[in-house]
């Protein structure tokens, strides 16, 4: 059979498919035939076992190339058989025939009725002889009449010599065959083409359809070839990180190395392109001179993040994926093959169909002294790492390798080191290039070299080494030589009280055995009854705990806390404990019990009613009032009052809740809804504000900066639609401040306040990446403000942070962020 070999090291196979084709016929790489000459007949004794083999070498599949066959007779019947194939001699003489219909030649038609002819001769002269019999059989049981009787040694012998008589005829008849019937090949056929221009104006391939693609050249002339066109976006690429400029029909394919054929490319989607696509192509059509149709298409430009991770704008540009399709052709059975018309889709599966996805380089790829697009902002903390380098460059650093900041397993060294860990946060930089990271304002790098170490843990101290590799701090060094002297003296007071008990455990070894007391039974007696109190009393009060909300049983518990401590005073100064019933002493604690528990379902009954309340109220300003108006300022209008009115019966109800009626529900709605009716009316007759054109706002105002104060646009009015008992947190608005009039120069605090802004911002940004551009955005907008401080760069910020309440992820930090913006100095001015 046949074995598969490499395209791109079959010299033959590669030059077949660039030379010219003789007669449309392509030849692969396959052995010359040549007649092969009779073999002599041997006199030696032939081994008799059934059947007489002869091995031959010959094409039985028409595919070009001979497979190692077996010319078999069967001695019972004299009938010829082909194996591998399993096919009579009879059956493939005919179908020799069908395929040389067209391309018959004298001698083929001479070696093919001899063939038949010796054929018959065998099969009519049945191997062996019969002789008259009269015996059972014993295979089924029936008289029989003949019996067969076994081939002299003269008769193997001659049937032998016709077998390899038969077989040299055929050895003969596929060589000639071969010469005759080499395959018929269709010149290559580009079906369809288009380009992707990028916004610099360079050209790559978009598309390519060969339709069809075989081992002879293409019809219009174009050959495979090496990389020859230029871009200026690879140039650009090659800068920072190596890409190549990839073949989407490749070279030995015909694909020539001009732009509208190449992409720039990763060199590990290169690889990828190799082991995949392009093997699978090469093998089916260079190797086996298969006639496939090949189908590229780039995809998704511009959607491709790259190394630098949507930083470095050229890589962004190029494709992010790449759809492969190659299917193998037939050819028409009533056509010779010759024409690209010839051929159509076999109904087989694809040879390759896939969508890749364009690989990310490595950090091998990168150029020397590549930097990271953007630098990092260090987070304060504690920093380990086995592998990286530190570099100062002030007044940055550069930093490099794999770093753990303030992670768990040095928990325990955080505070020996003077960190604050409530303040900290995990994180950890994979850094496969140079970053620089910038120093917070008021911040130090503060080295940790291998030294031993001590810690409490447990109220015990315990001792150890920091770990080897390079570890250092991002703190206030002042503030963080403060917190480590103030961590040491609490080592050495831990340490002084375990040396004081140890002296104090010695010297009750050594201090005679206490006098043992001897107590009465009243004594023992009233022990007891202190001593089961407080579980007798616990498992009272769970008893009716679930009928109680979080909030009112929290309640219950501390109003039993008090009465449990209260009984225990009171029981340990009674003379006359031991001589009552614990059930008697228990009765009336028991009912004052169910007493506190049932005034208390009546308080969380009536809290409930008032939340039901306020559920309903803003449901209707929501969905019945709000819904009648249909224009923005109406709805303003509206808004404004509907949050009056709502914040006004939220107030009231609740400070009197003790005292509402829970029958009353429409009464106590009924005076809402009257307010309601009349702000909606009010809305509704309110005249539209004209707002004034940008050019009237720039000629109506001459006079003094601080008039010109943005106006504030309220939002709709949207309640709380999860209203608790519990108090609510006071988010921030984000609509814009009035800015600072007359900035001055900004105050250390100030820049301080700016800085940790801008730690903050950085650290989130990094825990999602999907955040990097709008908190690059703000960052941006920061470093602007302290650059320039003034009303529009403050004001600026503010904006933007009112624009990220919308982003998940950033919500629950954004009530910090505006309260630190809103808390700087330059506010007051």
């Amino acid at each position: 059979m046949k074995a598969a070999s490499s395209p791109d090291t079959l010299t033959s196979s590669h030059a077949a498919a660039n030379q010219a084709a003789t007669n449309g016929i392509a030849i692969p790489a396959v052995a010359n035939r040549g007649a092969a000459p009779q073999e002599e007949i041997p006199t030696a004794e032939v081994p008799f076992n059934g059947e007489l083999t002869e091995p031959l070498l010959i094409d039985m599949d028409g595919d070009g190339e001979d497979e190692l066959h077996t010319l078999i007779m069967d001695t019972a019947d004299g009938q010829l058989w082909l194996h591998s194939d399993k096919e009579t001699l009879e059956l493939f003489l005919r179908r020799k025939r069908s395929k040389h219909a067209r391309h018959m030649t004298p001698d083929i038609a001479k070696l093919l009725n001899d063939i038949e002819v010796l054929a018959k001769k065998v099969h009519v002269n049945t191997y062996g002889t019969t002789k008259a019999a009269n015996r059972i059989s014993k295979k089924t049981g029936l008289p029989k009449k003949s019996q067969h009787v076994a081939a002299t040694k003269a008769e193997r012998i001659m049937a032998l010599g016709q077998l390899r008589e038969i077989a040299g005829l055929l050895k003969q008849l596929n060589a000639k065959s071969a010469d005759v019937m080499k395959k018929v090949r269709p010149p290559s056929h580009k079906e369809k083409s288009s380009v992707h221009t990028t916004t610099d104006g360079d050209t790559f391939c978009k598309e390519v359809v060969m339709h069809p693609l075989s081992l002879l050249p293409r019809d219009d002339g174009v050959m495979g070839s090496a990389p020859t066109g230029e871009s200026k976006l690879f140039t650009a690429l090659n800068k920072k990180i190596t890409y190549i400029r990839g073949h989407m029909l490749n070279d030995h394919l015909h694909g020539p190395g001009t732009n509208d054929n190449l992409v720039p490319i990763s060199t590990p989607f290169n690889s990828l392109m190799k082991t995949t696509v392009e093997a699978k192509t090469k093998e089916a059509v260079n190797a086996n001179n298969k006639v496939v149709r090949f189908e590229v298409e780039t995809l998704e430009w511009g959607a491709y993040k790259g190394f630098f991770k949507g930083t470095f704008l050229e890589e962004n540009k190029l494709p992010a994926k790449f759809r492969f399709l190659v299917q193998q052709l037939e050819r028409d059975p009533t056509k010779d093959g010759s024409e690209t018309g010839h051929w159509k889709l076999a109904a087989k599966s694809p040879i390759f169909s896939e969508t890749l996805v364009h690989t990310i380089p490595t950090s091998k790829e990168t150029k020397s002294g590549t930097m990271a697009l953007v630098p990092e902002t260090f987070i304060p903390g504690y920093y380990f790492s086995a592998t990286g380098t530190l570099k100062e460059v002030p007044p940055d650093y550069h930093l490099s390798g794999k770093y753990f900041i303030n992670g768990s397993r040095f928990d325990y060294l955080f505070e020996p080191f003077g960190l604050n860990k409530s303040t900290l946060f995990s994180k950890e930089y994979d850094l496969e290039i140079t970053t620089a990271f910038k120093m917070p304002a008021g911040y130090e790098l503060i080295p940790i070299p291998q030294k031993p170490i001590a810690f409490i843990h447990n109220n015990n101290i315990h001792s150890t080494t920091t770990p080897e590799g390079q570890s250092f701090l991002i703190a206030k060094k002042t503030e963080q030589a403060a917190n480590e002297a103030a961590y040491a003296v609490k080592v050495e007071e831990v340490r002084k009280a375990k040396e004081d008990e140890k002296l104090a455990l010695e010297k009750k070894k050594k201090a005679p055995a206490p006098k043992v007391e001897v107590k009465t039974v009243a004594e023992l007696r009233k022990e007891r009854y202190l001593r089961d109190l407080e579980p007798a009393f616990n498992a009272e009060v769970a008893k009716y705990l679930p009928e109680l909300n979080p909030e009112f049983g929290k309640r219950f518990a501390v109003m039993q806390e008090g009465i449990l401590s209260r009984t225990v005073e009171e029981w340990k100064k009674d003379p006359q404990l031991s001589e009552k019933k614990l059930e008697d002493l228990l009765a009336p604690l028991k009912a004052q019990i169910v007493k506190d528990k049932n005034a208390l379902l009546i308080e969380q009954g009536k809290a409930d009613f008032v939340l039901e309340l306020l559920n309903e109220l803003n449901t209707t300003i929501n969905s019945d009032y709000r819904a009648k108006l249909t224009e923005d300022w109406q709805k303003r209008k509206f808004d404004a009052a509907a949050k009056d009115i709502f914040d006004l019966y939220k107030k009231f109800w609740r400070e009197n809740q003790t005292k509402l009626d829970l029958n009353n529900r429409e009464v106590l709605l009924k005076s809402a809804y009257a307010k309601l009716d009349a702000a909606l009316k009010e809305a509704q007759t309110a005249a539209p504000i004209k707002r004034k054109s940008e050019t009237d706002l720039k000629t109506e105002d001459t006079g003094d900066e601080k008039d010109k104060k943005p106006k504030i646009i309220p939002g709709p009015f949207v309640p709380n639609t999860n209203i608790s008992t519990s108090p609510q947190r006071n988010i921030p608005r984000f609509q814009p401040q009035s800015p600072p009039v007359n900035v001055p120069a900004l105050t250390a605090a100030d820049r301080e306040t700016a800085d940790e802004l801008l730690a903050l911002v950085a650290s989130v940004a990094h825990g999602d990446p999907a955040l990097l551009p709008q908190m690059g955005m703000l960052t941006e907008s920061i470093q602007e403000f302290l650059r320039g401080p003034n009303a529009q760069t403050w004001e600026n910020v503010y904006r933007i942070l009112g624009k990220c309440k919308s982003l998940k992820g950033v919500e629950p930090y954004l009530m910090d962020w505006a309260g630190k913006w809103e808390s700087m100095s330059i506010r007051s001015t």
